[in-house]
């Protein structure tokens, strides 16, 4: 069948822009194909549902953590390095309340405050203090896992409480917790896409001076992206005290750059006002299977440190191609 030369012009005209604007979620989720097809081709296994159950979780723990960040990004205000730490603190709360005989609704209050309280404190400290992002929230993340360690090593998680029967169980061969991460994502991408305070999110983060001719209020905006980031981090510490017999305070170390690499890569710029939240989507399933593709092949996990290092120093350079004039 001929094509037309006008013909041809309209179909360039309508693929060029897709490609312009997600070439690189395309290219992520390329990959992440090729991964999986390489890897079951080495092992058939790889495909269990043991490892989609393994895949998923991972997803579902991480992928919440980069929602709560993805704003902060947006913002403006960086990243927040204090995530995981509050995650984990989180968690041990849950177990520790738990343990005790605390109903679920009391748990699921308690770690939300706990989570916001960490991002008050880290709103204030960048917002009104003028403490630098990526300084104030190293502090943060210091004083929480320090202060954590000091006065819990461990709790284990009840097997006949609500938080195990009902949330750590399986719909549609996942764990459920994947899909409450699933949900986060789409309403807090439609949020940022979609709504007038998306659209303040973005203004502030792409030129404060000029969100402030416009009358936003760019401090307030960027705490509440802060604030938000924090209460996310502690409904992430729910989602893995819902996993697994015990939680302890050495849990998910590095947790935060795996964070920033899966932001990065899929398209948020670190100088914010700018991001896909398709493309952190892809990015997100690509990185979180790569690690169990890994040791598919026979390579040692010890070396999973080396490769995040690698996907790291990837991911801050194309987000500087990218944000290249």
């Amino acid at each position: 069948m001929s094509v037309s030369a006008p013909q041809a012009a309209v179909r360039r005209s309508t693929v060029l822009p897709v490609l312009r604007r997600h070439g690189a979620t395309l290219a992520l989720a390329a990959l992440w194909v090729a991964l999986v097809l390489a890897t079951a081709v080495k092992s058939p296994a790889f495909l269990s549902h043991q490892t989609v159950i393994a895949v998923a979780f991972n997803m579902a723990f991480i992928g919440v953590l980069v929602v709560g960040v993805s704003l902060v990004m947006l913002s403006g205000a960086e990243f927040d390095l204090s995530v995981g730490v509050t995650a984990v603190a989180a968690a041990l709360i849950a177990a520790q309340l738990l343990t005790d005989g605390a109903s679920f609704a009391v748990v699921l209050v308690a770690v939300l405050v706990f989570g916001t309280l960490i991002g008050t404190v880290n709103a204030a400290l960048i917002v009104r203090v003028r403490i630098h992002p990526i300084v104030a929230t190293l502090g943060t993340m210091f004083l929480v896992s320090g202060t954590t360690r000091l006065f819990i090593e461990f709790v284990p998680i009840p097997r006949d409480s609500f938080l195990r029967r009902h949330v750590a169980g399986d719909l549609f061969g996942v764990p459920r917790v994947f899909w409450i991460m699933v949900v986060l994502l789409a309403v807090v991408a439609f949020v940022a896409g979609r709504t007038r305070l998306g659209r303040h999110l973005v203004a502030v983060g792409g030129n404060r001076q000029a969100a402030l001719v416009r009358g936003l209020r760019p401090d307030r905006i960027q705490a509440g992206a802060l604030v938000f980031c924090g209460l996310v981090a502690g409904l992430a510490g729910l989602v893995l005290a819902s996993q697994g017999d015990i939680v302890q305070s050495t849990l998910t170390p590095g947790t935060e750059f795996r964070v920033i690499s899966i932001l990065l890569l899929g398209g948020m710029a670190l100088t914010g006002g700018r991001g896909s939240f398709l493309g952190v989507a892809a990015a997100l399933l690509l990185l979180n299977t790569l690690p169990t593709a890994i040791v598919t092949w026979g390579v040692s996990s010890s070396w999973q440190p080396v490769v995040e290092g690698v996907v790291l120093a990837v991911a801050l350079a194309v987000n500087s191609v990218r944000s290249a004039p």
